[in-house]
């Protein structure tokens, strides 16, 4: 059972994947830093390592502020919630609830039981809505808004939830900024946006952590307010448009390759057991290959036919497991190690 996390008071919490092994738990408890009303909540860096973003109590509840005030929550609604704690998604249902005084129904991840609540509000990420629209399931009647982050959001996977009636809207979010900055590329009210000369996407507001914290102590990256971020994408006014990670682009034969939309084709043709990866090329840059659990038979055939010669698998490694998030998004640098290892 989960303690309960008081918003309002100055005590500091550690929230944390109790799947994580014990060993690493306590490394991750001695990073803590002497702040007083702050939740830490894990992340992991470009290297891979875990270190914590120290997220103010503050931080945290403006960002609940301007979602409520986006979907004009009140205390007439029910969040449920599927999302761990210990990720922002699920952090932020709980702060948007203490304020508008909302009720939570928190479950486990269970398709059915989902379609089956009272609920009028919910955070999926985007295997879930993928689950809901596999299995053909209708929204509970008062659902109203359901919104979906936590990775890349396929256009097509979302037109086919509405088509089942599930009220769902696009957002992108960060653990950097308490949660949701957009939500159907609209900028959310309590953050500023600008877009940095190479590309990178950067932010300013309420709601914006107060460092990394690792074994070189915190660190607070900002400078004059603004978080510089590793997002690319283009900001128009109050829109911002997000095209992935920075390191989620390769060059193949000179032609930049979006791996997220690779990443959403694979996810459809065989699931989860089955995902792309880029392995340096010395003609090309890089080129793609697939790792999968189990046989590639067809998969390659009909992942090719979807995309660019030169985005065209060149390569099949067969692989234990997929490595993936508590929240199912593909964990890219760990997959890169696995299929160099299998090699």
């Amino acid at each position: 059972m989960e303690a309960t996390l008081d918003f309002e008071n100055d005590d500091s919490y550690l929230v944390l994947n109790p799947r994580l092994p014990a060993e690493e738990r306590e490394r991750l408890r001695r990073l803590m830093p002497p702040l007083r009303g702050h939740v830490f909540v894990a992340t992991s860096g470009t290297t891979g390592a875990i270190k914590l973003v120290a997220l103010s109590k503050q931080a945290i509840l403006a960002s609940a502020a301007a979602v409520n005030a986006r979907l004009e929550a009140t205390a007439s609604d029910v969040w449920c919630r599927v999302l761990p704690r210990f990720h922002v998604g699920g952090l932020g249902i709980d702060a948007r609830a203490h304020l508008s005084g909302a009720g939570v129904i928190a479950m486990p991840w269970d398709a059915h039981a989902f379609a089956a609540t009272e609920a009028t509000l919910a955070s999926l990420v985007p295997a879930q809505v993928h689950d809901l629209v596999t299995a053909g399931l209708a929204p509970p009647r008062a659902l109203r808004a359901v919104l979906v982050g936590g990775g890349a959001f396929d256009l097509g996977l979302q037109a086919r939830g509405r088509e089942l009636g599930w009220p769902l809207l696009a957002t992108y979010g960060m653990s950097e900024c308490a949660s949701t900055v957009t939500v159907e590329d609209e900028l959310l009210s309590h953050l500023e946006a600008r877009g940095e000369p190479d590309g990178r996407l950067a932010f300013r507001g309420a709601s914006l952590f107060s460092g990394y914290a690792s074994e070189g102590g915190l660190v607070d990256p900002k400078v004059g307010g603004w978080f510089v971020t590793e997002d690319l994408g283009e900001v128009s006014g109050r829109r911002v448009r997000v095209r992935g990670r920075a390191g989620d682009f390769v060059k193949i034969g000179g032609e930049s390759v979006d791996l997220n939309r690779l990443d959403a084709i694979i996810r459809y043709i065989a699931g989860e057991e089955a995902a792309v990866v880029a392995v340096p090329n010395a003609r090309l840059g890089h080129v793609i290959h697939l790792a999968a659990v189990g046989p590639a038979e067809g998969i390659v055939e009909a992942f090719n036919a979807q995309v660019l010669p030169f985005e065209r698998i060149r390569g099949v490694h067969r692989v234990a497991s997929i490595p993936r998030s508590a929240l199912g998004k593909l964990l890219r640098r760990e997959l890169e190690r696995l299929v160099k290892a299998a090699e």
